[in-house]
């Protein structure tokens, strides 16, 4: 897991498993600050996801992380789910009410009803509002 500090300090996170994940979630849940989450799918040795999805939504996400729509106090974990795991249609990230993943991408607001999947998670305005809402 690594963590890294962009535009406005928003606190970055990245982990590639389940338990990581939601180690890091329910230790940020409690302090009040709000937490995107992007589901993503991982990338090969080259830096390339089998997630065509996620290729095309990736750079749409860092923009709008770059422009300062997030929150300084906000907090983003990067998920990476390899295609073997996601495959299976009993993964926790599916099955999980706290996530209940049918997409990836899934660009999600933790805790809140907030959420873009699929196709959506490219589209800037919806990136940016997703980010910069604070309710």
């Amino acid at each position: 897991m690594w963590l890294n500090r962009a535009a406005r300090m928003v606190v970055r996170h990245h982990v590639k498993s389940w338990e990581e994940f939601t180690k890091l979630a329910e230790s940020l849940q409690g302090k009040g600050e709000p937490v995107h989450v992007l589901f993503t799918g991982d990338k090969d040795e080259q830096g390339n996801s089998w997630c065509p999805y996620c290729v095309k939504a990736a750079p749409v996400v860092e923009e709008a992380l770059n422009s300062g729509v997030a929150a300084e106090n906000s907090h983003f974990i990067a998920v990476e789910i390899d295609r073997p795991f996601w495959k299976d249609l009993n993964n926790p990230y599916r099955k999980d009410p706290r996530t209940n993943l049918v997409f990836l991408p899934t660009l999600l607001r933790w805790k809140s009803p907030q959420r873009l999947d699929g196709e959506r998670v490219s589209s800037k305005d919806l990136v940016e509002m997703l980010l910069g809402d604070e309710d």
